[in-house]
């Protein structure tokens, strides 16, 4: 596939312009339980939070978009942002977009929808006590968490992204790129992202791949770690497990899915964003879509349409015998 246009859409725009159990909850490992306790254990509260290297984590698990996507680790919360009711947000360059023949290149016009508290697609995290409810995720489409910049939000060297996902377009969905998590900045290319991305001319197929900023300008501006084995075509509704690792050492991008080396590239060099927000959702939702169509505003680009939940970043590249535990208990088949 092409990855150039992931890069190149923003950059011709830009260029004319403690523990989780859930929370107070102890963690029963032993025996059957009495009463409402249970036996089982959580997926984060016995793989992420325990992890040294865990940055950030944002489970997505909460009840209404007023309420900040909290971060467990370092309060680094975000905000759901419904860009159909908040056209304002972000302050559009005032240039005359000179659009390209054709349609808007891979991105697809989404509604702006968000349903929060939904059944949770991680399978491996129970809850501890029998009378609250599972853990919940978002489903979305249009609509994504932003978290705003700060020193320390980002990894300045090896780093790990992980994310677990439920597709829910299919083959007949406008044809475009749909982003997890996107923290980069353009021209030059810095930061990193992990996402969907769309095979030209293949309708309703795509890859799983992670982006590096290396500094540089244009699509040469990023390096990108495709699944070279694994293509999807978009016809379950089963969760995926994404994790995306950079060694800095070793210079080396590496995409696993469903704890299964899938893409690698080698001699990549990263460079840290150091002013855009992190994004959930969406990319660059900063850049208007191209064509702008009347009475469409702010469709934010290459929105993921589906559910998210426990989005973490690591300030390490975990091992891939780490990296497969993590799918496993999350999947449930060793909690």
């Amino acid at each position: 596939m092409s990855m150039s246009l992931v890069v190149l859409l923003p950059l011709i725009l830009l260029g004319v312009v403690g523990m989780l159990c859930f929370v107070g909850c102890g963690l029963n490992t032993q025996g059957t339980g009495v009463g409402t306790q249970t036996t089982v254990t959580t997926y984060s509260g016995t793989t992420v939070l325990l992890d040294p290297a865990i940055m950030h984590y944002w489970p997505l698990f909460e009840a209404k978009d007023t309420d900040p996507a909290v971060d467990l680790i370092s309060g680094n919360n975000g905000s759901y942002i419904d860009p159909s009711t908040a056209p304002s947000l972000y302050p559009w360059p005032a240039y005359t977009l000179q659009n390209p023949p054709g349609p808007d290149v891979l991105s697809a016009d989404a509604p702006g929808t968000i349903a929060f508290a939904q059944p949770g697609i991680v399978k491996g995290d129970v809850v501890q006590l029998a009378n609250q409810p599972a853990p919940a995720c978002v489903v979305v489409n249009g609509c994504y968490v932003e978290v705003p910049f700060k020193d320390k939000l980002i990894p300045p060297t090896s780093f790990t992204l992980e994310a677990w996902v439920r597709v829910d377009w299919d083959a007949n969905a406008t044809h475009g790129n749909r982003f997890v998590l996107d923290s980069r900045d353009l021209n030059p290319g810095t930061g990193f992202a992990l996402f969907a991305g769309a095979e030209d001319n293949q309708p309703g197929v795509y890859r799983w791949a992670g982006m590096i900023g290396n500094g540089g300008s244009g699509a040469a501006g990023f390096t990108v770690a495709p699944s070279e084995e694994l293509t999807i075509t978009l016809s379950s509704a089963e969760p995926v497990y994404l994790a995306l690792t950079y060694e800095a050492a070793s210079q080396t991008l590496t995409l696993f899915v469903n704890g299964v080396q899938q893409g690698k590239a080698t001699s990549a060099v990263y460079v840290p964003n150091s002013t855009q927000p992190l994004w959930i959702g969406a990319a660059a939702p900063y850049v208007p879509r191209r064509p702008q169509p009347a009475g469409v505003v702010a469709s934010p680009l290459f929105p993921f349409v589906g559910a998210m939940q426990d989005v973490a970043i690591y300030s390490a590249a975990l091992k891939s015998d780490v990296i497969l535990t993590h799918f496993h208990h999350g999947s449930g088949f060793d909690p």
